[in-house]
């Protein structure tokens, strides 16, 4: 798994090269063209990257493809579907995303307003826009949520995918931002944007099932290769603190210094102990909501735990951009409110429990 970074050094370059060993397919089962590792294996893979690169927005928008896109397309997607989209998302060729927020509906993605009407000659005309969609600028494919109905949204939300080439898709410029360098987040207008019935994903209103089968992959694993970035940013803070002298002696003889550093390695232990053990519930059919929103919960926080001692090993040096400490912590705010706000994965767990 280690040798994906070393053998890609530039960006452009590493999105090919762990697609070409594998990283893409290594959920996918081998009946389904791909590698047939499991949910744990291609985590671990995740990590791996991430830690070995130190590539934090591409290993994100990577797991992005991976469990929000290539996932559903697994599950509803038909032959031809896999065929046309799941085997390229694997092979590197193609580039997928999940087009679900919308400007006002943040975590609320049941009020969306983005619509699809079926026009008079069976095809169908998607209006609406969407936001902060994870490899949107470059994505050749959208994977679209869309409102077929009103009343209940069971029913009433439907899945389209709709190719980049798409009549009435106007894709955005990246948005700018703090965190998750690598990663293109971006906007798409759809302007009567006209697909065919064969680009429904599962049946009209099965959107719901769409989206809930997503986020229950993604809220699970897409904090994987944080595991890698934290793994990545001890280490390197370890050699630090032993070769920075303070007072004639390295700064990791202080007891303060090895009281940070041990927190960070029980944050990094404890938020691995998690998320595998879920990987693991996950490869045996196990996986629900609630297990995965208090991995998202539980990962996010200890990563926001381990940051805050960070910059404290560095002092003033954690201003440069050397250190990276600045920018994991980016990274780390960033990772409270995708796939759903830590609030939200609250209320999600509260439900679980009868609350």
């Amino acid at each position: 798994m280690r040798s994906w970074a070393s053998k890609c050094r530039d960006t452009a370059a590493a999105w090919d090269g762990a697609a070409s060993q594998g990283l893409l397919s290594m959920a996918v089962p081998e009946c389904a063209g791909g590698a047939g590792g499991g949910y744990e294996a291609a985590c671990r893979a995740l990590d791996a990257f991430a830690e070995e690169s130190g590539l934090s927005g591409l290993s994100f928008a990577m797991a992005a493809q991976m469990w929000a896109c290539q996932e559903p397309i697994l599950e509803f997607g038909s032959n031809a579907q896999r065929g046309q989209y799941l085997e390229p998302l694997m092979a590197g060729t193609a580039v997928g995303a999940f087009a679900a927020t919308e400007y006002d509906s943040g975590s609320d993605l049941l009020s969306l307003r983005t619509r699809a009407e079926r026009s008079s000659d069976g095809r169908w005309q998607l209006s609406g826009a969407k936001t902060f969609i994870t490899n949107g600028p470059t994505a050749d494919v959208f994977l679209v949520l869309a409102r077929t109905a009103e009343g209940s949204p069971l029913s009433g939300l439907t899945a389209f995918l709709v190719p980049r080439g798409a009549r009435g898709l106007h894709i955005g410029k990246a948005i700018d931002k703090a965190g998750l360098a690598g990663a293109q987040l971006g906007s798409l207008h759809l302007d009567d944007c006209v697909v065919g019935e064969a680009d429904l994903l599962g049946p009209a209103g099965a959107g719901f099932a769409v989206l809930m089968h997503a986020m229950r992959h993604e809220r699970a694993f897409i904090l994987a290769p944080t595991l890698g970035l934290m793994s990545r940013a001890l280490s390197r803070a370890i050699e630090h603190t032993r070769t920075r002298d303070q007072f004639g002696q390295p700064i990791s003889s202080y007891d303060t210094i090895r009281q940070r550093l041990v927190r960070m390695h029980l944050s990094l232990t404890s938020a691995r102990e998690v998320l595998y053990a879920t990987a693991r519930k996950a490869d045996g059919n196990a996986l629900d909501h609630g297990l995965s929103a208090l991995t998202k919960l539980h990962v996010s926080a200890e990563f926001n735990r381990f940051c805050q001692e960070l910059p404290d090993l560095y002092g003033g040096y954690a201003l440069l951009p050397e250190t990276g400490a600045l920018a994991l912590m980016a990274d780390a705010v960033a990772s409270r409110y995708y796939s759903g706000t830590s609030d939200m994965q609250m209320k999600i767990i509260a439900e679980g429990l009868g609350l």
